[in-house]
């Protein structure tokens, strides 16, 4: 469970400045869900086999996090 918790709190960590994110960690399915403003990343233990566990991470975007250059009054090169 520390690495579900130690790979949320990195995700977290490092995200982009001034934004939120949610880590929830659900011990009885072995999951960790982080959830910022652009995307979703899931982490489930899909085996664990004595001494060797396996981990699955998916990743999702979500719908209207992405804004092109330029659409908040971002300037390149001072232009």
């Amino acid at each position: 469970m520390r690495v579900f918790v130690c790979f949320g709190f990195l995700l977290a960590a490092t995200g982009a400045h001034a934004q939120t994110y949610t880590t929830v960690v659900n011990s009885s399915t072995k999951t960790v869900t982080t959830t910022g403003p652009t995307a979703t990343a899931t982490t489930v233990q899909t085996s664990n086999n004595g001494t060797t566990r396996t981990y699955t991470t998916t990743i999702t975007k979500n719908s209207g996090g992405y804004q092109p250059m330029g659409s908040s009054g971002y300037s390149p090169m001072g232009r």
